[in-house]
């Protein structure tokens, strides 16, 4: 969509015909077909210069004042990509099994970790997330052997970010709890995880706002809370949930740009007062 292939684990074509990217590339008029311009399989020498390219991208970022950096495995990115069996089909090191789908992850975060020290790093993960057509299966056992591993390699990363099972970036949660008991994952929750982590600062991200935040983090169940889409609409976020008031809506519409005014319902937002 940007004039240069498309890359993915394996040559996974995406899987709905008519569906097309959210803007015209530069220079043209009409929406362009994912199906249209499948992706390109990765070598494992593209794989090895891949994860040099995250590695200058955290040195530079370190470099020009960073406190640290989160690697976005989650949401159907490049790492879980290659964690998810619908997308990953690939029959070597790094595909084929649980196990194996998790070697590109467990090789960016070594390779990260000795580029600018694994207290300065950390992963966002969304083990059953359906976003950008991630549909895999096997999801308890190739998350907790992730998990597992990241936590033994890396004892000392800053924290992990999960995203609830129940949140979903298009779907409903009625919608999503289908998929969860399609799987047989009804009732699921990231406790698993959460113990895996020990002492490993956790994050939650995915529905909180001013109805459901409080004793969370009192509790111990997780460490810290996140907000994403109602941090836009609210520059005040952190003052009206420390007064109990309400949130203001956002618009999703204005989520995705380029637009001809950028500003309007992104940084335009009033506050509480």
């Amino acid at each position: 969509m940007t004039g240069s292939p498309a890359v993915c684990p394996s040559a996974s074509v995406w899987d709905s015909p008519t569906e097309c990217y959210s803007h015209p590339p530069v220079g043209s008029t009409k929406p362009v077909l994912y199906a249209n311009h499948p992706p390109i399989e990765m070598s494992v020498e593209h794989i090895k210069q891949t994860i040099r390219d995250y590695c200058t991208s955290a040195q530079i970022a370190m470099e020009i004042g960073f406190d640290g950096v989160e690697i976005h495995a989650g949401n159907g990115y490049l790492p879980e990509q290659f964690l998810s069996s619908n997308v990953n089909k690939r029959v070597d090191s790094y595909g084929g099994t649980p196990e194996k789908r998790c070697q590109f992850v467990f090789e960016l975060m070594d390779a990260l970790a000795k580029t600018i020290g694994e207290q300065n790093l950390s992963i966002r993960l969304s083990p059953f997330g359906l976003f950008n057509q991630a549909r895999g299966e096997q999801r308890v056992e190739t998350w907790t052997y992730l998990c597992e591993g990241l936590k033994k390699d890396h004892p000392t990363l800053s924290y992990v970010s999960f995203i609830e099972p129940r949140f979903e970036q298009i779907f409903g949660v009625e919608e999503k709890d289908k998929f969860l008991q399609s799987w047989g994952l009804q009732g699921v929750t990231l406790d698993r995880f959460r113990d895996i982590f020990g002492d490993t600062p956790f994050f939650s991200a995915g529905g909180w706002d001013d109805t459901n935040s409080w004793g969370v983090v009192e509790s111990g169940k997780y460490d810290a809370l996140l907000y994403g889409r109602l941090f836009i609409s609210n520059p005040d976020l952190v003052y009206r949930l420390g007064e109990r008031l309400s949130l203001a809506s956002y618009d999703r519409s204005r989520f995705y740009g380029p637009f001809e005014d950028n500003a309007f319902h992104y940084t335009d937002y009033p506050t509480a007062k």
